[in-house]
């Protein structure tokens, strides 16, 4: 039987044009329009991702754990597509670091159009109730009941790609998830065991949980007793290596108030930084 492959990548275009316009924003990054020059993307459009001033400390750690996630996503996408029902399958985009001259760095990747956020890596899930949450909703479940309890994919975004010519081709498309691990090893946006507690203190299992392979019918495992750790939002939340020690915190009281002497740290860094206004914040 066959399936479609986990990875959606630049396939062999090694550069892109990077414009000045900006594509969309969020908490630590923005995104510039760009087209991509030379190979089987040749004049396709891309998106190209660089982290804010505030945030640029980040950016090597960030880097540095990127394609480890994706390859770890594609992964489990590919283990999901042999067992999903039909048009169900998941892609996860797989970009590639370009420079620019000045060292800038960015992630280049394909455009995905029609973007939707469906959760986020703090527990936030949107509320939307349709299809499409409930198979990325059971997706990160499954994520967590394959590796024994060990990490959960989050931050969930992308598309339903649909073609009414080819139903082969319908498929979710995915970019910049993230993973919570118990051991912490996946970059700034791994939060950890409290990350994977906080999606499962929101998520009910819904009728595509447990609905294929060896587990069909049976419940696949979670948590017994989730907590929310961290104050829900639709944005990443991103925690430097420098305060994991923050996670190993048992007092939801004492995280809390740890945690905010972390923000309020940040705060005063991004005011002090006068370069701040030269940019887009996003």
């Amino acid at each position: 039987m066959s399936y479609i492959k986990g990875s959606r990548t630049n396939l062999g275009s090694q550069s892109a044009s990077i414009s000045t316009t900006v594509a969309g924003e969020g908490e630590f990054r923005t995104a510039y329009h760009g087209t991509y020059c030379g190979g089987q993307r040749n004049q396709q459009e891309a998106i190209c991702k660089k982290f804010k001033p505030k945030y640029a400390r980040m950016q090597n750690e960030y880097f540095a754990a990127d394609f480890e996630v994706a390859d770890k996503c594609i992964e489990i996408a590919e283990d999901w597509n042999r067992g999903c029902a039909p048009r169900r399958e998941i892609q996860i985009t797989r970009g590639d670091i370009q420079s620019t001259r000045d060292g800038t760095k960015y992630l280049v990747e394909p455009l995905i159009r029609y973007f939707t956020k469906f959760t986020s890596n703090n527990g936030w899930i949107s509320t939307t109730g349709s299809a499409d949450l409930k198979y990325m909703e059971a997706f990160a479940h499954y994520s967590y009941h394959r590796s024994g309890g060990q990490l959960l994919i989050c931050d969930l975004q992308g598309r339903y790609r649909k073609d009414k010519w080819k139903a082969a081709r319908c498929r979710f498309e995915l970019t910049d998830p993230a993973i919570c691990s118990r051991q912490r090893r996946y970059g700034p946006t791994d939060l950890g065991e409290k990350g994977i507690e906080s999606f499962f203190a929101n998520h009910v299992c819904n009728e595509f949980c447990s609905h294929f392979g060896q587990t069909k019918g049976k419940p696949w495992s979670r948590p017994k007793h989730p907590k929310q750790w961290f104050p829900l939002s639709e944005g990443t939340s991103m925690l430097s290596s420098l305060h994991t020690a923050q996670l190993s915190t048992k007092s939801r009281t004492t995280f809390t108030e740890s945690m905010m002497m972390t923000l309020a740290e940040e705060d005063e860094e991004e005011e002090s930084d006068s370069d701040s206004d030269d940019y887009y914040m996003y």
